[in-house]
């Protein structure tokens, strides 16, 4: 009995992808990166403080049962300037946040009139087209989908 070379199924090594599994990495490589297309804006959607809402440290606070009258001194005029910077610091935070707010409102008030103006053309779209249909598209001289046009030619 022959055999022919081609009706013998050629032996596969272990380690080598058979055509389901080429097409599962495939479908798994898509979907990876579909999910890192979608969930960039999510990443990005989150946001920092302002710049000027970056604040000074606090100045280190010797022990007072164990400073010196030197120490307590140095200590008392580095917490007296950072108190002044803090104070500069927290009045630029405030007014950012402020800033904020308000092209925070003013988005709110531009997406409420764009909804607004969507469901009121949706529901006018709706109106005009069950009144269409309430006549049975009488206007149109050919036949609803699947039916036969008739040709005046023929």
């Amino acid at each position: 009995m022959a055999v022919i070379g081609s009706q013998i199924p050629a032996l596969r090594d272990k380690d080598t992808p058979s055509g389901l599994e080429k097409i599962t990495m495939k479908v798994l490589l898509g979907a990876t990166a579909a999910f890192a297309l979608l969930a960039a804006p999510a990443f990005a959607q989150t946001t920092s403080a302002p710049t000027q809402c970056a604040f000074t440290a606090a100045p280190s606070i010797p022990d007072g049962a164990t400073a010196s009258n030197n120490e307590m001194r140095d200590a008392r005029a580095a917490f007296e300037a950072w108190r002044t910077t803090r104070t500069t610091e927290l009045a630029a935070c405030q007014a950012a946040a402020q800033a904020l707010q308000t092209q925070a409102q003013t988005a709110v008030g531009a997406y409420n009139g764009g909804l607004t103006e969507t469901n009121s053309t949706i529901e006018r779209f709706a109106a005009e087209n069950t009144e269409y249909n309430a006549r049975g598209g009488a206007s149109s001289g050919r036949r609803e989908r699947g039916g036969t046009l008739t040709r005046p030619d023929h």
